[in-house]
């Protein structure tokens, strides 16, 4: 007959429904941020665990919810599965089906749905799966086939009566919340991912709402799939539909296993549930409980791994008492002493313990106390280095040597390329890090003390207060994480991207199209800004066409403005990306499509657009002010100006979070090129250590482009006093060489001409013009354009990555 295990020690259920190489494992899952808070006037950095090794599994066929309060480390332990944590940051290993994966391959193999709903407003539910269906599934596949597994997807999401309705938005009245989360789903279960992990699916639904989209997410399961999400209290039905949960409370594991046996599991523990009372709300009133105490959540930690069970008084946790003025003989104090007591007499099984251990655990509570200051500051930045002493451990460069943190509106982004295998670091052994508080979301001091199922038996040291009782699958299923095997890589799953890249461009440019046709005001805005603008300047300078001085400087003014009024005119393009933005970092996170067709379809659909604005703007004021100017060149001028600028306007509104501060980098930027360009200032009066500005001006080449066309080859001459061009942007009027065999020509000829006129060829010398080449400049404009939009796609694919560090 088996003897039974001392000191109150169980076997843990759970633990024996983990069935190796099936489904996906994780183990020893550990993610630490570095946390700065200020201590005694100096800033200190700590290094947080917001994941504590987390070990389990999630079979095929079965939806596994990650629950736990507030601050758990829900989404965090979800991004950690789904490989959306930056190389480098991440401990642990995780395989599917028994071999280890990189984070490439498991974004290959899986689909994520982000919480917020991500879907652009003006397409149909139909269209909106269309897209998905094209830009995931094979050009195998054909047209028909595709429709076919659309309207599957609608029926099996329950969409048949939102097929045709618009997604909508704050704007415009679409389908209902609970509609849009299923087609969210919808669009990244197109292509029957292998894995599907979700967000907070239910969040801001109500229960019917919540009910039926876990109920949809039950149906996915079914069909084979590995479902894994994040739910906060769900409802006693929404349970009943789960087959596995995940417990979590400050990154560390509190239950695994069904929902049907935590009842069971609680009373095993020695807590059972009232009558009356839900399993789960009990099971976090409990954590809340033990995270308040004084023993803090170690009983519920060790429990749940191996059975260990507390003594009695470890059940009943004494809250902490509230915090008193620091002094030099802080252990001398009452509470002090109380809480030497409680853990002598809850964490004891014997006397052996030593004055020694003791006051070293007495120590590391002290500790907390003195570092739990909330004067601190959440960062993401990765420290350097691993805690040292673990030599043979693989240490990839960490994800902080890549992104780089330009400023607090960018980005996190790369400048280079990590090393790849493997992607999830082997899991170090826990310690005690100098100046690492256990109990303040880093190592606890039990888990620091307790072995973890990376440390081998000969080393693992018997825990005081605890009884331990060795499960021989456990060990064995460890040692099965032990074996070197080949690491899953994308290789092995064929052509990164489902389409090739011309097609891409034409999907996306068609969806491109439909959202600018149905929203007009994305273009038609900027067509009757210019259409209004060209009028009002036509009013206010009248004929320009007079051969005086005076319209000398009245073109000047004018064609500056024109520029700057293209150039401001596409401010516009901040917000639109912006939005735009996420569903690009969404789509693209699992390979639906390349950044450079994105870039590719927008500036194709977008080219046609600037043709008619520039024209429009060009003919009414070619017309209607008289200009001398050949309008085909001045339309060309106006065109490659509103390329160059919408390409401008995209690079900044990737780097940017917000529009507020896009519209504040633009309009600076576009200033300073306005103040450069040469109509203030002309080149040769910029102080030369400001003179790269003058080159750099985006705004400086169809300037002399439009005085070019004008001026050059004019065979008129002007006339006036000197006092009508100054004040003017002209300023010293400087005669060109050409002046004398043109001016020669002209005297005769002309009545108005004589030795004291000017030609358009003295006005483009005084503007220190000296490439008096409308190709040239258009060529340059042109090739600023072409740069923008590299930078662009280099923004896009690798600055913008939808993972944490």
């Amino acid at each position: 007959m088996d003897n039974p295990p001392k000191n109150g020690a169980v076997a843990v259920q759970p633990s024996r429904n983990m069935v190796p190489g099936q489904g996906l494992e994780f183990k020893n899952l550990s993610y630490s941020v570095i946390k700065k808070y200020k201590k005694d006037g100096v800033w200190i950095n700590k290094e947080a665990y917001l994941l504590n090794d987390i070990s389990g599994q999630a079979m095929r066929g079965e939806v596994m919810a990650i629950m736990g309060p507030s601050g758990a480390g829900k989404s965090t332990f979800l991004d950690a599965l789904a490989g959306r944590i930056a190389q480098g940051s991440l401990e642990g290993s995780v395989r599917i089906d028994g071999k280890p994966v990189t984070t490439s391959y498991m974004k290959r193999i899986s689909s994520y749905v982000m919480q917020d709903d991500q879907l652009f407003p003006m397409l149909t539910v139909f269209e909106t799966f269309m897209f998905a269906a094209e830009v995931r599934l094979p050009p195998s596949i054909s047209g028909a086939e595709k429709k076919k597994r659309v309207h599957e997807l609608l029926q099996q999401l329950g969409l048949q009566s939102a097929t045709h309705t618009y997604i909508g938005d704050e704007g415009k009245r679409g389908v209902s919340g609970g509609e849009r989360r299923r087609v969210s789903i919808g669009i990244d279960i197109i292509h029957k991912p292998s894995l599907l992990f979700l967000d907070e699916p239910t969040s801001g639904l109500d229960s019917t709402s919540a009910y039926s989209v876990v109920e949809k997410v039950k149906d996915i399961a079914a069909g084979g799939s590995i479902v894994l999400m994040t739910i906060h209290q769900p409802s006693f039905r929404i349970q009943m539909l789960l087959d596995r949960i995940t417990v979590l409370a400050r990154g560390r594991l509190i239950y695994l296993g069904s929902p049907l046996d935590l009842s069971n599991h609680l009373s095993r523990f020695g807590r059972p549930v009232p009558d009356g009372e839900n399993n789960l709300e009990y099971l976090l009133d409990v954590i809340k409980e033990y995270d308040e105490s004084t023993v803090g959540l170690d009983p519920l930690v060790l429990y749940q791994y191996d059975g260990t069970k507390p003594q009695q008084e470890a059940r009943t946790p004494i809250p902490k008492p509230p915090k008193t003025p620091r002094t030099p003989h802080r252990s001398n104090t009452p509470a002090s002493k109380h809480m030497i007591s409680l853990r002598s007499q809850a964490f004891s099984s014997t006397n052996t313990s030593t004055p020694g251990t003791i006051s070293r655990q007495f120590e590391y509570y002290n500790e907390e106390d003195d570092d739990d200051d909330d004067d601190y500051d959440n960062s993401l930045e990765r420290r350097a280095s691993h805690t040292p002493g673990h030599s043979g451990v693989y240490n990839p460069r960490l994800a902080s040597q890549f992104y780089k943190d330009f400023s607090v509106w960018v980005y996190h982004g790369v400048t280079g390329t990590p090393r790849r295998p493997p992607s999830w670091t082997p899991a170090r052994t826990p310690g005690q890090t100098p100046g690492k508080t256990p109990m303040s979301g880093g190592r606890s001091f039990v888990s620091s003390q307790y072995p973890t199922p990376h440390v081998s038996r000969s080393q693992a040291k018997t825990p005081v207060g605890f009884s331990h009782s060795i499960d021989p699958y456990t060990a064995s299923f460890e040692e099965y994480f032990d074996i070197e095997e080949e690491v899953l890589d994308e290789p092995d799953l064929g052509p990164k991207y489902a389409n090739p890249w011309l097609r891409e461009v034409v999907v996306l440019s068609w969806r491109t199209m439909l959202n600018v046709v149905r929203t007009p005001e994305l273009f038609l805005s900027r067509e009757i800004v210019l259409a209004v603008m060209a009028l009002i300047l036509s009013s206010l300078f009248r004929k320009l066409d007079q051969d005086t001085f005076k319209d000398i400087n009245k073109l000047l003014n004018f064609y500056i403005f024109a520029v700057c009024l293209v150039f401001f005119s596409s401010n516009d393009a901040v917000p639109t990306f912006i939005q735009e933005r996420f569903i690009f970092i969404r789509e693209t996170s699992h390979n639906a499509y390349r950044a450079s067709s994105y870039v590719i379809s927008s500036l194709i659909v977008y080219l046609p657009f600037f043709a008619i604005q520039g024209f429009t703007f060009a003919a009414i004021t070619k017309f209607m002010l008289h200009l001398r100017s050949n309008l085909i060149h001045f339309w060309i001028i106006l065109y490659a100006s509103l390329i160059t600028t919408n390409a401008y306007v995209m690079l900044v509104s990737a780097l940017v979070p917000s529009y507020i501060t896009g519209y504040a980098v633009v309009i600076a930027t576009t200033a300073l090129f306005f103040l450069t360009c040469g109509f203030f200032l002309k080149r040769s009066q910029i102080p030369i250590y400001w003179r790269w500005l003058h080159y750099l001006s985006a705004i400086k080449y169809p300037f002399e482009a439009l005085l070019t066309n004008e001026f050059k080859g004019n065979s008129h001459c002007y006339n006036g006093g000197q006092e009508d061009l100054s004040p003017g942007p002209l300023g010293n009027v400087r005669l060109s060489q050409l002046r004398n065999d043109t001016l020669a020509g002209l005297i005769g000829r002309q009545e108005n001409c004589n030795v004291t006129s000017l030609i358009g060829e003295d006005v483009l010398f005084s503007m220190d013009i000296t490439k008096e080449n409308i190709w040239y400049d258009i060529l340059i404009l042109l090739a600023w354009g072409v740069l923008y939009r590299l930078f662009f796609y280099l923004v896009l694919r690798f600055y913008s990555k939808n993972e944490r560090k």
